[in-house]
């Protein structure tokens, strides 16, 4: 009689793990997935467990297998705080528009999460400043930097603001600004937003 087998969070962290390592590849995640979830002699230790395994089986109606998705996973494991949705759906972020242009009295003005942003230096540090230019072909008129301003041509880099939710999704909330608008925020909860008259006419 074969005896049943329990898959642990630690488990699934250890293959969080050996992704993050280089050690397996995205097709792996999928195949381990499948294998437990047709083993019939495999159960878990929690709904948190089998929530997962079902979404690595099945990332095209799910979540792709990223490495910032497979750390956001290995979070969620150690903690149970979920963020997922934060990081891959931009309409999640809609309501939390509205209630910043509210909070600052700004129309709520969106973009195309297709258009570009421009992007200056590295996003990954503090402070971190956006503002909003009228937009042009392409361009959603955001422009999103860290560090010292430079007025170097090729300072700012065109980046669609989609891809944005995997590197800072707390930014997205910010987008529904009207054209005008300037923010300045931190990791630690820091939050100034104002409006700059200069900023809508560019030259």
């Amino acid at each position: 009689m074969n005896q049943e087998i329990k898959i642990s969070r630690s488990d699934l962290i250890a293959k969080c793990d050996q992704y993050l390592n280089g050690e397996i590849k995205e097709k792996d995640f999928e195949n381990y997935a499948w294998n437990l979830i047709t083993e019939e002699h495999i159960d878990w230790e929690d709904d948190v467990i089998s929530d997962i395994i079902y979404q690595w089986d099945s990332p095209e109606i799910n979540f792709p297998i990223t490495k910032q998705n497979i750390r956001l996973w290995k979070h969620q494991l150690e903690t149970d705080e979920d963020l997922l949705v934060d990081y891959n759906l931009w309409n999640v972020h809609i309501d939390r528009q509205k209630k910043i242009c509210e909070k600052y009295e700004s129309k709520w003005n969106p973009i195309n999460k297709k258009l570009k942003v421009g992007i200056g230096s590295d996003l990954n540090a503090d402070p971190i400043h956006g503002l909003r230019h009228p937009e042009e072909k392409g361009i959603t008129g955001w422009y999103i930097w860290t560090g010292e301003y430079s007025e170097s041509e090729d300072f700012f880099q065109p980046m669609c603001a989609e891809h944005l939710l995997q590197i800072r999704p707390e930014l997205i909330k910010y987008f529904g600004l009207d054209v005008g608008y300037r923010f300045l925020i931190d990791k630690k909860e820091y939050e100034d937003v104002w409006f700059d008259e200069k900023l809508i006419t560019t030259e």
